[in-house]
């Protein structure tokens, strides 16, 4: 999964000791939960009764037990001696290929692994959608208290409806139904918002967002990360995540202004300042690029990444002696880096090709001579770099192709400069890779 899922796992790690533990030895009473609702249900027929928010309070009360009836003692995390204590041993036992299990009950299955509870499903309900029914509920009460005299009851219930939400958005996306997962947070930071509770949670806002980007949702995905970015949430993933959401929408110059917004905010994150250093390597603004890399490399001046990045972006401008320069910081940071050692053979090479242009260039046959001199001199310069990039590749197990691309390059050196053991020695090196 993404990097959601250690913002999730910590979370759920934090919930796990809230979640309610009631006494479950006789099992769910599925037949009265059904009696209760439709007793509920002959209620609101009545026109008093229908009229009184204290009928919608109780429904909506009773919704949020229909919604538990299964679950309500379930977390993730709990033994497989645990669940059996509470629910007895299951109808069937299922092993899965990856080793897990499923433990099939009569409305629910639970997924097992090395004997803990991951997540769960339920296979059969009393009402699709209970939560929402409670929620509509809480809304027809608030609607009905004119006097506003059970203003808070109604914040009481709403707020353990809150939780359920949560515990559900959890849940879905722990089975990576992100659709529920989403929806269910967005639920949450409704609630929250009500008059009622009055709560600003920034996590559930962040967490909406990063549950919308799972479903691709990325109108809302941008709608929550910058509701959260609002509200100083103290998270420099948000901006990345608000810079890819707009970049999966199309919208480049709202992404980069995202980043921006980040970097204010996070000036000394190396997260936030790659984003920035690779929207303008892709938008070939070298200068630019130049500039974030310096502040990156202050942060992190061990990160060999951005010696190289320098090194590539130095070349592409024609500073030769700073792209020389950067290279060879990154190799004394990472003594086998092959790209380091590649590009910096590739450097030397393409100045001693342009030196044997002038020398070509030249119609007097002795300057031509010395040019020529100074030119095989500069591929002189080439070869050790390259050995030691073949050498680097050889010792990598995938590094066939890094290997032949080295080759192939001592063999234009070698033969150039008549090198004719060496040539012999590169040549036998390319026929055994092929």
């Amino acid at each position: 999964m993404k990097r959601i899922t250690f913002f999730i796992a910590l979370f759920i790690a934090g919930l796990i000791n809230l979640q309610a533990q009631t006494d479950v030895s006789s099992g769910p009473n599925y037949k009265s939960l059904e009696s209760k609702l439709e007793k509920s249900n002959k209620t609101l027929e009545d026109p008093k009764k229908s009229a009184a928010p204290k009928t919608w309070i109780e429904r909506a009360k009773l919704f949020q037990e229909v919604a538990e009836v299964n679950t309500q003692n379930l977390r993730a995390g709990m033994s497989a001696t645990e669940i059996k204590l509470l629910f007895k041993d299951p109808k069937e036992v299922k092993t899965l290929q990856n080793g897990k299990e499923q433990w099939v009950y009569e409305r629910m299955v639970l997924d097992i692994e090395n004997a803990v509870l991951k997540d769960w499903k339920e296979t059969q309900v009393i009402h699709p959608k209970p939560l929402d029914e409670a929620f509509a509920c809480y809304n027809k009460a608030i609607e009905l208290d004119t006097e506003v005299k059970l203003t808070k009851k109604i914040a009481e219930g709403l707020k353990s409806l809150k939780d359920l939400y949560q515990k559900k958005a959890l849940n879905c996306y722990s089975i990576q139904d992100f659709a529920c997962s989403s929806e269910s947070f967005k639920m949450e930071v409704n609630i929250s918002e009500m008059k009622q509770v009055n709560i600003i949670d920034t996590v559930i806002i962040y967490y909406t967002g990063l549950t919308s980007n799972e479903n691709k949702n990325y109108e809302d995905a941008i709608k929550y990360f910058q509701k959260a970015a609002d509200l100083k949430y103290k998270e420099p993933g948000l901006y990345n995540n608000l810079y890819k959401a707009y970049l999966a929408k199309g919208d480049s110059a709202k992404a980069f202004n995202s980043l921006k917004q980040g970097f204010a905010a996070y000036p000394e994150n190396v997260g936030i300042l790659i984003e920035i250093i690779n929207y303008y390597l892709i938008t070939n603004n070298s200068q630019a690029a130049l500039e974030y890399l310096e502040k990156a490399k202050k942060n992190d001046p061990t990160n060999k990444s951005f010696y190289f990045a320098d090194g590539t972006l130095y070349d592409k401008i024609g500073n030769m002696d700073k792209a020389v320069e950067s290279y060879k910081k990154a190799i004394e940071l990472d003594p086998i880096y092959f790209d380091a050692y590649f590009n910096l053979a590739v450097v030397y090479f393409n100045n001693a090709v342009k030196l044997t242009e002038v020398a070509n260039s030249e119609l007097d046959n002795k300057k031509y001579l010395d040019k020529k001199v100074i030119a095989d001199e500069e591929f002189k310069k080439v070869i050790p770099f390259m050995e030691k990039a073949y050498e680097i590749a050889k010792s990598s197990p995938e590094g066939a192709t890094n290997m032949k691309s080295a080759l192939e390059t001592l063999k234009t050196l070698y033969y150039r400069l008549k090198m004719n053991d060496q040539l012999e020695r590169v040549n036998k090196l390319l026929q055994e890779i092929k």
